[in-house]
């Protein structure tokens, strides 16, 4: 008889309290333009237009981050905000793409 043992490992990372606020500001910047980019996403479903891949996403992220009113997103790292937006693109292309 073949038996599966499953283990559990918990682990907690020791961090500054500087890194720790930068997480807090990536998961932050991350959570505000996956937000952002599906509530302009679900307004054009509703206003029956098509919704905007990766590459119209990432445009409208760059214009964000030079914005005054969303400065915070200058401190983070372009590469956190693309991987948020290629997920929500991959969320989509689940929902909607007929394979």
């Amino acid at each position: 008889m073949n038996k599966t043992i499953r283990k559990a490992f918990k682990f907690r990372l020791k961090i500054t309290p500087e890194n720790q606020q930068k997480l807090i500001n990536y998961a932050g910047g991350c959570r505000f333009v996956w937000n952002k980019a599906l509530a302009l996403n679900l307004d054009r479903l509703n206003q029956k237009q098509p919704i905007l891949r990766y590459d119209a996403l990432d445009f409208w992220s760059k214009l964000w981050k030079k914005s005054d009113e969303y400065g915070f997103l200058k401190g983070l790292p372009s590469q956190v905000l693309q991987q948020k937006l290629m997920d929500l693109d991959n969320a989509f292309k689940d929902a909607f793409d007929k394979n």
